[in-house]
């Protein structure tokens, strides 16, 4: 093999790295395809001899079973539905420095066109913890725990309550690395290296709580993930309750239901939604022109959403979606209700256009048609106003060209002039592009609060709900002030007025959610029969983040598990890095499975990854709103595709990914009726090791960039127009990564000097230094009891000082001992003296 560190820009991460007393370095593109043997003798030195059982030696003799690192057999490996060239089968590419000594900083391409409707690729920077550009938090450690001298014994409720336990602590100020940031945080639970077996499940639900191992190697922190019925394994999610969801008879009857994500992200209370302007958004923008500025604030977090028409799914083709064969009734065409888009944003800037005025008139004047409505009211139906228990009037708005002179109303015309007066009974502004009026109901009566509305529209496409949060009707205010709100971070769907409704709203959760919360530096096995490589009674996702944010998982490497780490669509600003899935077991090629690296929620980062034997290694779910961002991360054995999954992710970038397959395209009647996958994504510097197809869906764009490998079709194809191929003349000629220059871009001043400080703060160089090993000790069972019972004292006394602060914040805490060992050991149990309150 060819030598030579990597030699593109800074941030191919790219210089030598060692395990054990393998030394490897980088080569250039065409040397990517490193030799089978080096892969092996790097990432294969501890692992599993398939279908033989093998123990680890550890003190008292205790045996574990099943879960080994030995000399692995490749007899089963082939499992790829494809073909597969020799030579890439096995390329990993880790990329583990940002290389001062690399060719000098090249900034984000700015030249590259946008697509016929203006749309451009966005700036992705702002993704991940913290936006990107911290360090990940060192979180001093709260409490420790040491592994257990019995394997029989179940670890999951003592760690479990020493989560809690911290949980409980008072938040306290920890400024970061980079020495500006600031969080909130309550300290870590450290488990000593070692082995814990834990039959259920563990969940992080409070800020500032980090779960901590002493390494992910055989020599590390291993948790063991046991019992035979299908369960996620770590849950970072502000909505789960610890007391009672983790528990194995919890999960077993509700683990693989709703039950563990009971509710909507995005339910909000604020009920004044704002229009956003009767005109076309493009992507890339940060700028979106709504008719009313009067409610929002700089700095509030807001929700721009956008609603589809009939229209939208009619132009993508989704309404009419081609039958699967064999099986016709399986396939369902697209709903657009149940499209609704929702993206998170902050406001950071405010310009108000001129007061828009109002007319005694009751119609409204498109630039391309005349069309009359109802007013409507500007009050829910049944709500009654302040004033005498009626309507308070409504409004609508008025837009015209201003080469548009002459409308026709009921009673007669009215002429259009940019120089009318308020005479006139009619104010108006004139901009370069058209004229906009508000125009108040000519019922200053309103109606009686118990009357109803007619809101029947002329067009079918338009008979929606007035809200659009869950069904719920939302007050829609257009009488003030419009105006031009700038976000933070950039668009990444497109909104056409003709092809949906777009509204911003301030976003106000019904209950706060956790943040600064970590899971890191641990081996995650799964327990399953050894006698079934099928077998799916057992570990699922080995972690599921969901309803928290700035949320990190990092140094975690989870092996047998059916499925990898996913970030769901409550999530936001979440940094996956430095993690490893390997050797899942399940059935190899049914849907839902072997999903290693998901991200379904907002600005998630997946960085420096690596999976084997995937599915579906690196990818979206079902109307991911992004950005998101998967970078310098490798899949090798996959049977599937790397790619947006499901339907319509929008806002993805894919960064030096390497898989087996790789596509962006139409999936028609995959599943059951995906459609198009994705939409506004970007292929930068992706390779395949087998012929991949990118396709754009119709009215949006995909980007393709320096793509290495061959191009093909499908064996099952869709219709669709061929991605946007932006290739340069030289790779030379742009950075080495679209993201890493984006986000040296966005810090400003010199750009090597902050190309230098982003590899103190997020490159390998300012991965966290986890404290040296403790000594070892491994717990006797008296310990364990007694370490469980100083917790729940410290506990049930926090609770009876403040018993009201606890149950309004904390709910009803209902700890347990889930002890399932000797008759020795349950003695121990009956002879505990515990609380009235947790006998």
């Amino acid at each position: 093999m060819a030598g030579g560190k990597w030699m593109g820009w800074w941030g191919h991460l790219g210089a030598p790295k060692q395990r054990g007393i393998v030394v490897y370095s980088l080569s250039p593109y065409e040397q990517r395809a490193f030799a089978g043997a080096l892969h092996q003798a790097i990432f294969n030195t501890f692992r599993r001899v398939t279908g033989q059982a093998f123990y680890i030696a550890v003190p008292f003799g205790a045996a574990y079973g099943l879960y080994s690192w030995g000399k692995e057999n490749h007899e089963d490996d082939d499992i790829n539905s494809h073909d597969a060239t020799d030579s890439n089968n096995d390329v990993h590419i880790l990329r583990n420095k940002i290389s001062m000594e690399a060719l000098p900083y090249m900034p984000p391409p700015n030249d590259f066109p946008p697509d016929r409707w203006g749309n451009r690729i966005p700036d992705f920077s702002q993704v991940g913890y913290r936006r990107g550009h911290v360090p990940l938090p060192e979180i001093s450690v709260a409490i420790t725990l040491q592994p257990s001298s019995d394997p029989r014994i179940n670890d999951r409720a003592r760690i479990q309550n020493a989560i809690d336990w911290v949980g409980l602590q008072p938040l306290r100020t920890v400024t970061l690395r980079d020495g500006k940031t600031e969080i909130q945080s309550r300290g870590a639970v450290l488990l000593q290296a070692g082995i814990y077996r834990i039959q259920g499940a563990l969940i992080l639900n409070k800020s500032g709580v980090v779960l901590r191992g002493e390494g992910n190697g055989p020599d590390g922190t291993v948790l063991m993930a046991t019992g035979q019925f299908k369960h996620d394994f770590i849950f970072m999610n502000g909505l789960l309750d610890s007391s009672f969801q983790g528990s194995p008879e919890y999960l077993e009857r509700y683990g693989s239901g709703k039950a563990m994500y009971p509710k909507d992200p995005y339910v909000v209370q604020d009920r004044h939604v704002t229009s956003v302007a009767n005109e076309y958004v493009p992507v890339g923008t940060t700028r979106v022109p709504v008719q009313d500025t009067s409610n929002f604030r700089i700095g509030a977090e807001v929700v721009l959403e956008f609603k589809p028409k009939a229209s939208w799914t009619r132009l993508l083709g989704t309404d009419h979606i081609s039958p699967r064969p064999g099986n016709p009734s399986r396939t369902l065409n697209w709903d657009p209700q149940q499209y609704t888009l929702r993206y998170v944003r902050k406001i950071m800037a405010i310009e108000d256009g001129p007061q828009v005025s109002r007319a005694s008139k009751t119609q409204i004047l498109g630039s391309h048609k005349i069309k009359e409505h109802k007013i409507k009211k500007g009050r829910r139906h049944g709500e009654k106003s302040p004033h005498k228990g009626r309507y308070s009037p409504s409004y609508m708005q008025l837009q015209v060209h201003t080469n548009e002179t002459q409308a026709t109303w009921e009673g007669g015309s009215l002429v259009l002039d940019t120089e009318l007066t308020p005479e006139s009974q009619l104010n108006a502004f004139s901009g370069p592009l058209e004229t906009v009026v508000a125009l108040d109901s000519d019922d200053d009566d309103g109606e009686d609060a118990t009357g109803n509305e007619d809101d029947d529209d002329d067009d079918e496409d338009d008979q929606e709900d007035e809200d659009g949060i869950s069904g719920e009707k939302r007050k829609i205010d257009v009488r003030k002030t419009p105006g031009v709100l700038t976000l933070d971070i950039p668009t990444v769907m497109n909104m056409d007025p003709y092809y949906g409704r777009s509204v911003i709203y301030n976003f106000e959760r019904e209950t706060s959610i956790p943040s600064d919360v970590g899971v890191e530096n641990l081996a995650l096995w799964s327990e399953y029969d050894p006698d079934n490589m099928s077998d799916e009674r057992h570990g699922w996702f080995a972690v599921m983040i969901d309803h928290c944010e700035h949320c990190w998982v990092a140094d975690i490497k989870a092996t047998n598990f059916v499925s990898g780490i996913k970030a769901g669509p409550g999530s936001k600003h979440v940094t996956i890095q430095d993690c490893e899935i390997i050797e899942p077991v399940s059935l190899r090629s049914e849907g839902g499975r072997r999903y290693m690296y998901m991200l379904q929620g907002q600005m998630g980062l997946v960085k420096r990854c690596f999976a084997t034997d995937a599915r579906h290694d690196f990818m979206t779910g079902s109307k991911t709103a992004g950005p998101n961002v998967f970078v310098d991360s490798d899949g090798i054995r996959a049977n599937n595709d790397a790619g947006p999954h499901d339907r319509w992710a929008t806002g993805i970038l894919y960064d030096n990914i390497h898989s087996h397959d790789f596509n962006v395209r139409n999936r028609g009647w995959m599943g059951s009726g995906q459609g198009w996958a994705g939409a506004f994504h970007v292929a930068y510097r992706c390779s395949a090791d087998v012929p991949v197809e990118f396709q754009s869906p119709p009215g949006a764009t995909n980007w393709v960039i320096d793509f290495q490998g061959n191009l093909g079709r499908k064996s099952v194809d869709f219709d669709g127009d061929d991605a946007t191929f932006l290739d340069p003349a030289s790779a030379s000629e742009i950075p080495r990564s679209l993201y890493w220059s984006q986000l040296v871009a966005r810090m400003g001043g010199e750009p090597n000097a902050a190309a230098t400080m982003l590899e103190d703060y997020v490159g390998v160089a300012g991965k966290n230094k986890y404290p040296t090993t403790l000594p070892k000790k491994f717990t006797t069972p008296d310990e364990i009891l007694a370490s469980e019972q100083t917790i729940m004292t410290a506990l049930v006394s926090r609770d009876r000082q403040d018993h009201s602060k606890s149950t309004s914040e904390h709910g009803d805490l209902r700890w347990e001992i889930d002890v399932t060992s000797t008759t020795d050991i349950q003695q121990e149990l009956s002879r505990l003296e515990l609380p009235d309150d947790i006998k």
